[in-house]
């Protein structure tokens, strides 16, 4: 990159002392400005670059929550707190959240309602201490 940045320079400095008839200091305040142009196109393509390759990718990891009965009210913050720092993604899960709720707690399962309308959020059966998620299919074991 240093050999590319180089060549860039002493051309920069040739077209504008030689096309443009202008002065040493102007000559040097454009070059110093081409480089930092230059530079931010190379960390924008080298960004652009990295974020298409960390898309999350789904390595079997599963994320499950177990809310205690009447946690209703925290729940609404908690989920949208973990989209927003991007967790599943952070962790390489399937992108979603997978909860263990009283089935007894009404406010629970109405904010879990509203929330699954935004949020990709499954509700895993109570009766099981140990569930496994296969595909779309929950198998008891």
């Amino acid at each position: 990159m240093n050999t590319v940045l180089v060549v860039y320079i002493s051309y920069i400095k040739k077209l504008v002392i030689q096309e443009t008839g202008c002065g040493l200091m102007e000559a040097i305040f454009l070059i110093i400005l081409s480089c930092f142009a230059f530079i931010g196109m190379v960390y924008t393509i080298q960004y652009l670059v990295n974020s298409y390759d960390s898309r999350f990718k789904d390595n079997g990891i599963r994320l499950i929550l177990y809310l205690p009965q009447n946690s209703g009210s925290k729940l609404e913050g908690l989920v949208r707190q973990i989209y927003f720092e991007q967790i599943p993604e952070k962790f390489m899960t399937d992108g979603k959240i997978y909860l263990m709720i009283s089935p007894h707690d009404a406010e629970t399962i109405g904010i879990l309602e509203k929330l699954k309308r935004t949020y990709p959020i499954e509700v895993l059966p109570e009766q099981v201490s140990y569930c496994m998620i296969q595909g779309e299919n929950f198998v008891n074991e």
